[in-house]
C-alpha cells in the first residue's frame, strides 16, 4: 500500500483535509476558551460544550497529523502506523456522539421539566456523567482494538479509514460501529421533539421568565437545534452523497468527499 503513495491527488487530498483540521482545532479552542468565560455559559450547558469540543479536538488534531505528514509530505511511515490513529478516532466516534445526545437531552429536559432540570443537571452529577462517557468506549475499544486485534486504518483508494476484517476480530467491531446508527438516529429524534415543543409550548415555557433569560435559553436552544441539523446532514451526506455526485468523477473522490472530507468539515461547522 505505502509504495503507490506521494501522487499528485495524494497530496491534494492530504492537503485539503490538513487546512479543515487546523481550521477545526482553532475553532474548537475558540469554543472552549470562550464556555469557560462566558457567564452565561458557566453551567451544565457549558460543561457538555467544553466536553463535545474537547472529544473532537481528538480525531481533528489526528486526522491532522495523518493526512499533513502521510499524504501531503509523503511520510509513508505515518500511513502505515494509521491503524493507531484510526483506533484512536473510532473510540472517540462514539465519545461525540454520547456528548451530542447530553447537550440534546440537556435543552429538551430544560424545557419539559424545568423543575428537575435544576436538580438533575448539577455540576457534580454532569462531570460524573461525562467521566463515564469517557471511560466506557475507552474500556470497549480497549478490548476490541488490544484483546480482538480489530484493525481500523486508511485505506489508500478514497483516503479514509475503514476496517480490515481478520478472524480473531469477527463482528465485534461491525456490531460497535452498528451502535452509532440508532443513536445519531435518537439524537435526531430529540432534537425535533425540541424544536415541536419549543414552538407549540413556547409562550407557556417563557410565561415566568425574564427577558434574559428567554433570550439566553432560546440562544441554546437554537444552538442545540442548528447542531442537530447540522449532524443530520452529514449523516446524511456520508450514507447517500456518493449517489448525488457526478458519474465522471472518480470513485476515489466521491469517496473521500463523502467520508474524509465530511466528517473533518462537521469539525469546522459544529463549534
Amino acid at each position: 500500500m505505502s509504495s503507490t503513495i506521494n501522487s499528485y491527488e495524494d497530496i491534494l487530498a492530504g492537503s485539503i483535509v490538513s487546512v479543515i483540521c487546523a481550521i477545526g482545532n482553532v475553532m474548537m479552542m475558540l469554543v472552549i476558551i470562550g464556555s469557560t468565560r462566558i457567564p452565561s455559559m458557566k453551567s451544565s450547558f457549558g460543561m457538555l460544550t467544553i466536553n463535545q469540543n474537547l472529544a473532537e479536538i481528538v480525531p481533528c488534531t489526528t486526522g491532522f497529523v495523518v493526512f499533513f505528514f502521510g499524504y501531503a509530505l509523503g511520510l509513508k511511515t505515518i500511513i502505515d502506523y494509521s491503524y493507531l490513529v484510526g483506533g484512536s478516532a473510532i473510540t472517540m466516534l462514539m465519545i461525540i456522539l454520547v456528548g451530542f445526545l447530553l447537550i440534546s437531552l440537556n435543552r429538551l429536559c430544560a424545557i419539559i421539566f424545568p423543575i428537575a432540570y435544576n436538580t438533575i443537571f448539577k455540576g457534580k452529577f454532569i462531570g460524573t456523567i461525562i467521566v463515564i462517557t469517557w471511560i466506557v468506549p475507552i474500556l470497549i475499544c480497549t478490548y476490541i482494538f488490544a484483546f480482538r486485534q480489530c484493525t481500523y486504518a486508511i485505506v489508500h483508494e478514497g483516503w479514509f479509514f475503514n476496517e480490515f476484517p481478520n478472524e480473531k476480530c469477527g463482528s465485534v467491531m461491525a456490531m460497535y460501529q452498528a451502535i452509532q446508527t440508532p443513536l445519531a438516529l435518537f439524537i435526531s429524534f430529540v432534537d425535533l421533539t425540541t424544536l415541536v415543543l419549543l414552538i407549540i409550548l413556547r409562550n407557556r415555557i417563557f410565561k415566568t421568565k425574564s427577558s434574559e433569560a428567554r433570550r439566553r435559553e432560546m440562544n441554546f436552544a437554537r444552538q442545540v437545534l442548528v447542531q442537530g441539523f447540522v449532524f443530520t446532514m452529514h449523516g446524511f451526506w456520508y450514507a447517500s452523497g456518493r449517489e448525488l455526485m457526478p458519474a465522471t468523477m472518480s470513485e476515489n473522490w466521491k469517496i473521500f468527499w463523502t467520508t474524509s472530507f465530511s466528517s473533518n468539515l462537521l469539525h469546522v461547522f459544529d463549534p
